[in-house]
């Protein structure tokens, strides 16, 4: 079960639902507590573990019906759902059939889907539903959490609410009769309706979504197709291609960096010890004498703006951070949409992946805020000043889109002025800065280099650059 359960938290993760691992834990230990074999009680447990807020359960029980299959029986829906009533005439109960036919008459008549439902006519109820699955409306999946609301549409095409008015009608008329037995008969079979035949339903949807999905499926995409491709456009997929692209990057740059901080700066005659030397030797320096060799260090401080805008930039930019936090040197580390966080430690507790998921969904700052490059910036200068000095380069990842917040443009400037570099990478076109509240050709002013990194590529040289001036 604890596969089935991580499987489903990073299915809310990716949704949008804010699962800490905390939490996680607590859902395993409910999930062990409790067992699958009440289903309710279960989807009850997991709920009050992994969610905190009351907007998100409509969410959280979409992709829980999606996720776990809500038939526990080895019995196929279809099967248990073909049981119905009688048709009248031939249930060899000659009151309930004239009940039900008056009844019926009385009403005008029944549709046929409804008179289907009733008597469990499956070959009519599985050709109706059909109509509505057609490969055209499948084409529009693009992924097997939409199952819940596609399930919802074929529902609706097929008038499941309007079936249920009809024979709830029934129901009533045989009650106006007086044939309460035969209208508590349809009571009972719209109730087992009412649970069966959604499940039927979703149970068709996630056989066939799951068919035409992988005819739909492309093949793995390359890295050296995509190195050029926008961050924004980039597929999971994709993404997953780019991770080992970067870690590769990543593997490089410490490489670069440990053979750089062996080298040392250049190499420089020590004439006072080289003058020392010579007085045994009647002042003639036999032998030259050369100063230490200063190992250079890293002094970076990276704010990286986290926000869906520029979510996978962010990710492939901690990556590269955790590689040169894992250096010689002092590398300190922050994330921000509107609040900052430092996540420094978070770097040095974590291995890499854990780390960039926590910093990019786990952090102590709000992930659902506009983007408010101003607050952040002034909060890193008031709390967080100590990060700064001559010898740090700023390196700032984001857009500058403000929202037409205020700049804070004196933040930036003190940062300017403290610091021996500050480097701004923007994952957006250089032909969209200074457009809409893009604010970028102002923050450059401030910078010593404001580069744009929309792709992989670029933020590979981007990098490198960094790497020469630092060190």
């Amino acid at each position: 079960m604890d596969d089935v359960l991580v499987n489903f938290i990073q299915i809310l993760r990716r949704v949008g639902l804010r699962v800490s691992v905390s939490e996680s834990l607590d859902g395993a230990r409910a999930a062990t507590a409790i067992g699958m074999e009440n289903r309710p009680l279960f989807k009850a447990a997991l709920r009050a573990s992994l969610v905190k807020r009351t907007k998100d359960i409509p969410l959280f029980d979409e992709v829980f019906d999606a996720y776990f299959t809500d038939n526990p029986s080895d019995i196929p829906i279809e099967e248990m759902f073909g049981h119905g009533l009688p048709k009248p005439g031939e249930s060899g109960d000659d009151e309930y059939d004239e009940a039900m036919r008056q009844a019926m008459e009385q009403m005008g008549g029944m549709s046929d889907m409804a008179q289907a439902l009733l008597q469990g006519n499956v070959q009519f109820i599985t050709a109706e539903m059909l109509q509505h699955m057609s490969p055209e409306q499948l084409a529009q999946l693009r992924s097997m959490l939409q199952r819940g609301q596609f399930t919802r549409i074929v529902l609706d095409q097929m008038g499941w609410e309007n079936l249920q008015r009809e024979i709830m009608r029934l129901i009533q008329q045989l009650q106006r009769q007086g044939d309460y037995e035969a209208a508590q008969r349809v009571r009972e079979r719209l109730w087992e309706l009412q649970e069966l035949f959604p499940k039927w339903v979703a149970n068709e949807v996630n056989d066939r979504a799951e068919k035409q999905l992988q005819t739909q499926r492309p093949p793995a995409p390359k890295a050296q197709d995509i190195m050029q491709k926008d961050f924004s456009r980039y597929t999971e997929a994709e993404v997953k291609a780019m991770e080992e692209v970067v870690e590769q990057l990543a593997r490089r740059l410490r490489e670069d960096w440990s053979r750089r901080a062996k080298q040392g700066g250049s190499r420089r005659l020590d004439v006072h010890r080289t003058l020392r030397a010579a007085m045994a030797t009647n002042g003639v320096p036999v032998e030259l004498r050369w100063k230490q060799k200063r190992r250079n260090r890293l002094n970076i401080a990276v704010l990286c703006d986290v926000s869906s805008s520029v979510r996978n930039a962010s990710r492939f930019m901690l990556q590269l951070v955790y590689s040169l936090q894992q250096q010689r040197g002092r590398v300190r580390s922050f994330v921000f949409i509107g609040d900052l966080d430092e996540v420094s430690q978070t770097f040095e507790r974590n291995n890499i992946d854990e780390a960039v998921r926590i910093a990019t969904s786990e952090s102590n700052i709000t992930y659902w805020a506009h983007s408010d490059f101003g607050r952040a910036f002034r909060d890193f200068v008031d709390n967080h000043g100590d990060a700064i000095n001559s010898r740090t380069t700023i390196i700032v990842l984001g857009d500058g889109r403000s929202n037409f917040y205020d700049p804070q443009i004196e933040a930036l400037q003190e940062m300017k002025e403290r610091a021996r570099k500050v480097i701004w990478l923007n994952p957006e076109s250089e032909w969209g800065w200074g457009t809409g509240d893009s604010i970028a050709p102002l923050y450059a002013r401030f910078c010593d280099r404001m580069l744009e990194c929309r792709n992989l590529e670029q933020l590979t040289e981007a990098i490198e650059y960094l790497m020469s001036t630092t060190a």
